[in-house]
């Protein structure tokens, strides 16, 4: 059977992965399966970009937690005197900070991928994994 590339037309041997001529990839089997797969890798990409979003989205996280804590912790003004918060109340501020944080988040990537790829919410499975 005869191979011609798609691309420059060249024809090729039955064992050729590559046009020699052009450098494309030659397809074996149905084009049409060849196109699909070319949209299953755009979905990929775009798939791919919203997960290093979502973990981008966790990055200001450090610095809520940090401000809260720095605001809730003890202190004491220069003489030793006049001291205020503890680090209980600096622990559960910042883990409350936490837990809205996650819900938010989670809320987002919901709604992106609701909105975006048209995928059906799925509450309880985004709720009870970590991460």
């Amino acid at each position: 059977m005869n191979h011609f590339c798609h691309k420059c037309g060249k024809k090729l041997e039955e064992a050729e992965k590559y046009c020699a001529d052009c450098g494309a990839a030659v397809f074996v089997g149905n084009p049409a399966k060849n196109n699909s797969a070319k949209k299953n890798t755009d979905e990929k990409w775009w798939l791919r970009l919203a997960k290093v979003i979502y973990v981008i989205l966790y990055l200001p996280l450090i610095g809520v937690i940090a401000a809260i804590w720095s605001v809730n912790a003890p202190s004491c003004n220069y003489y030793g005197t006049n001291c205020s918060g503890s680090y209980m109340a600096a622990f559960w501020y910042s883990l409350l900070a936490l837990a809205i944080y996650v819900v938010i988040a989670r809320l987002i990537k919901i709604a992106f991928l609701y909105i975006a790829l048209g995928q059906k919410p799925e509450w309880e499975k985004e709720f009870t994994k970590v991460f």
